[in-house]
């Protein structure tokens, strides 16, 4: 048990060091570097290592961000960028447009592969409409963490609560839909009041006066051509191929299918439609992602085998409660903290192995991937998403870390408890 705690110590400074920003190693390399210590000192067996790496786990992540890097090589974001700029009226229209339809993909294509994605298509409409950049790119970040949170191909921590606790998707989707619908509407509602909608009056519009009233298409700040540009991107035939391989998935995911296996044959007909070398393709998985999972399961695995993650659930306990209610508001917040410290995914693998010390396991699990999920929007650093907008930022101006976290810690707050008190009510 020592020698499994010390591993798991070290692995974990190691990835809570660079994101508190006074270590330079990748997480992968930590969690690598974990993995490999583990059985080399003989804390697990080869065969064990093998065992403990969750397999649908991976096989999901990797068959998500195919399905994204199709969307985007049909041309899809720039299509849908080009779509609302014709359909919004004002500014404040496409705030709120963005605010959900980033939500809404999110919950079904990760939220990591939209922020990706969106962000290089966000920058161009932000400097040709001269819109307050944080504004946007935060509303941008904090939806995509807040809409993963409705399904369990959402984000990585959703997906590791799905495959180890055998949630039903439509159960699951019925549960957190209304919440996350409801803490997107909130985060809409907020934003505004934190941010500055305009950057300056731009030199672009034929009559600044008017706005907001004055609708996009009136002035000459985003010009016809414009959205032509936008909209040319689009390739009908490889998004018809996406709609069909999506709409295969969405099918399987609500008939009860294995999840894991629906998303990668969806992924693999994408594949054999296109009929092309899809080496740019490739290139927009994210590798080091899953590279870091399959180590944190082996890391978490040698804790399980030597009984420490057993241990370490009863040293907490005096703290958590025995109570649903106290075990809920406790647990939730604790993940908050906790998230923001190891990171989101090593949290997840750690506390899903208490899930059977708890009262009510299942409200256990949903807790765990709800507080898993907000807790993303607390700190610049705290989520893959956050990470990949901030670094789009830097084209138009980059979001400092405490203009973050004045609104990060408001609507992690709010959206916690909003989402502890729905789910202690409903499950």
């Amino acid at each position: 048990m020592v020698g499994a705690l010390l591993v798991f110590g070290l692995t974990y400074a190691l990835i809570a060091g660079r994101r508190l920003g006074f270590l330079r190693v990748s997480r992968a390399a930590a969690a690598t570097a974990g993995a490999a210590t583990c059985v080399l000192f003989g804390l697990l067996t080869p065969p064990q290592a093998y065992t403990s790496i969750d397999g649908d786990t991976v096989v999901l992540l990797l068959a998500m961000m195919v399905l994204a890097a199709h969307l985007h090589e049909a041309g899809f974001f720039e299509w849908g960028a080009s779509v609302a700029l014709r359909v919004t009226r004002t500014p404040q229209g496409l705030l709120t447009l963005l605010v959900f339809s980033v939500g809404v993909l999110s919950a079904f294509l990760t939220n990591d592969a939209v922020c990706f994605l969106v962000a290089p298509v966000l920058v161009h409409v932000i400097r040709r409409a001269q819109l307050g950049p944080t504004l946007f790119l935060v509303a941008l970040a904090t939806s995509a963490n807040i809409g993963s949170v409705m399904t369990i191909v959402g984000n990585p921590q959703t997906m590791i609560v799905g495959s180890l606790s055998n949630l039903e998707f439509h159960r699951y989707f019925l549960l957190m839909a209304p919440l996350g619908i409801v803490c997107l509407g909130l985060n809409r509602l907020l934003l505004p009041r934190f941010y500055r909608l305009r950057r300056r009056p731009p030199d672009l519009w034929t009559r600044p006066a008017e706005w907001p009233d004055a609708p996009f298409e009136d002035a000459d700040e985003l010009p016809a051509d414009f959205r032509r540009t936008l909209a040319a991107e689009l390739r009908p035939r490889p998004l018809l191929q996406c709609g069909i391989a999506l709409g295969f998935a969405l099918i399987a995911f609500f008939s009860g299918l294995n999840v894991a296996w629906s998303a990668l044959a969806a992924a693999a007909l994408l594949l054999l439609l296109a009929g092309w070398e899809p080496r740019s393709l490739f290139r927009q998985v994210d590798w080091q992602l899953l590279l870091f999972v399959a180590g944190l399961f082996v890391v978490v695995g040698a804790l399980r085998s030597r009984g420490a993650s057993s241990a370490m659930f009863q040293a907490l306990q005096p703290v958590l409660g025995d109570t649903p209610t106290r075990q809920g508001w406790s647990f939730a917040f604790l993940t908050t903290v906790a998230c923001n410290i190891f990171g989101n995914v090593p949290w997840v693998l750690v506390a899903s192995d208490w899930m059977a010390h708890w009262s009510e396991t299942r409200t256990g699990w949903m807790l765990l991937a709800m507080a898993g999920s907000f807790a993303g929007n607390l700190m610049l650093t705290s989520s893959m998403a956050n990470v990949l907008v901030r670094d789009a930022s830097r084209e138009l101006e980059k979001i400092r870390f405490l203009d973050h976290l004045r609104y990060g810690v408001v609507i992690t707050l709010l959206t916690t408890i909003l989402g502890t008190l729905w789910l202690l009510a409903v499950t």
